[in-house]
């Protein structure tokens, strides 16, 4: 496999290049989902396009009986002006690849290829999933509404995500949680506006948010254990209009995080007690609402020891780190895991590069022949060991 990795590696660098140059954001990402069947068309797939709107998909049918296993790339970029001085920086002012998408689109093209060699030596099928809006889109729940995991049903999918911060190349791996679960809230409270030199005949909506705020901390200290993880950020306050007027609402914008999906319930549970309680006893009104959830990435344990086994296979047993804690980022690969086993996974891209959204981020491309033989190989391993 390493021969023929190396035989397309370069290139799928320039297609990395090329997509890079072009970035486009959740759900616009037509010239990338174009570039993507193209590349799949040439290498001998029959392509769906447009599933919820810009995703892509392939499959590889080896002709026999057997089960289904799904790989996923996302394509889409940030609202980020790059700072870099590689020739194929972003032609798009204030958008970039600053995530690796780019990468994981070109990798997963790389294992496409690969693949289309080994047709005879697996049963059952192999699907490829390029999937738009992974920021703050929520794209895969929109692909699996579109019937992605489908025709043919799929029985457990696997995908990767570059690491900054980790050594280059390695396999990032962990059971469980591997990325926190998200929820952005809003709260608009209600009082009775006034002048500010008659307070007394007024509901103050600063001040009642205000208690709001410094009560929400009171959530993970006193709900979590000391070794459990979650976080409520108060990240917007908007209220008022004159420095001598005391506005009638006002309203507070953040997110929680969470590692496991019942946490995140029930600290939604507690911001709806709090926020309206708080208001309550100051006279004042609260009302609270969720706004595009996502859960928390939930690998399962055989598929999780399955990539373990594939990167040990490949690399020897030092090949991989099991991840001690989940990161508290976070990765909509788990709507698919709420419907199917499967594992996401990382690869190393070296210790000293920027994290993820920093516009001086860079995906090396050297680390693309090790993911794209981890996913080609766990697939493969996958439907002839399941």
């Amino acid at each position: 496999m390493k021969e023929l990795i190396n035989k397309y590696f370069p290139e799928m660098v320039e297609v990395r290049h090329a997509i890079h140059r072009n970035p486009e954001l959740r759900f616009e990402e037509f010239q990338t989902a174009q570039l993507v069947a193209d590349t799949l068309t040439e290498s001998g797939y029959d392509v769906q396009t447009k599933i919820a709107k810009t995703g892509v998909s392939a499959i590889l049918d080896s002709g026999k009986p057997g089960k289904t296993v799904a790989l996923r790339a996302d394509m889409d970029a940030l609202p980020v002006h790059e700072v870099s001085d590689v020739p194929y920086i972003s032609q798009k002012p204030g958008l970039m690849h600053a995530c690796g998408h780019d990468g994981h689109t070109a990798t997963l093209l790389l294992a496409a290829k690969v693949l289309q060699s080994y047709r005879k030596q697996f049963t059952g099928k192999i699907k490829f999933i390029f999937q738009p809006a992974e920021e703050r889109g929520n794209g895969a729940h929109e692909m699996i509404k579109a019937g992605i995991l489908e025709n043919p049903k799929v029985d457990a999918i696997f995908g990767y995500h570059n690491m900054p911060t980790f050594p280059k190349c390695k396999v990032v791996v962990r059971n469980g949680c591997l990325m926190a679960g998200l929820e952005f809230f809003r709260i608009k409270v209600e009082g009775v506006g006034g002048h500010s030199s008659k307070p007394e005949l007024s509901i103050d909506p600063v001040f009642v948010g205000s208690s709001i705020v410094q009560a929400l901390q009171s959530i993970i200290s006193r709900n979590f254990t000391p070794l459990e993880a979650g976080v409520v950020s108060v990240t917007q306050f908007h209220a008022g209009t004159a420095d001598n007027v005391i506005p009638h609402d006002a309203v507070l914008r953040g997110s929680i995080r969470f590692n496991h999906n019942d946490h995140g319930e029930m600290m939604q549970k507690k911001i709806k007690q709090i926020a309206t309680g708080v208001a309550e006893s100051f006279g004042a009104k609260a009302r609270v609402e969720f706004i595009q959830g996502t859960p928390a990435t939930i690998n399962t344990i055989p598929e999780a020891d399955l990539v373990r086994k594939t990167a040990a296979s490949l690399y020897g047993e030092g090949a991989y780190i099991d991840l001690e804690k989940n990161v508290m980022a976070v990765e909509d690969f788990s709507f698919y895991l709420q419907k199917i086993p499967g594992c996401y996974f990382m690869i190393g891209n070296g210790e000293d590069t920027p994290y993820c959204h920093h516009p001086e981020y860079r995906f090396h491309d050297d680390i693309m022949p090790v993911a794209a033989e981890m996913l080609a190989t766990t697939a493969l391993n996958y439907l002839n060991v399941s």
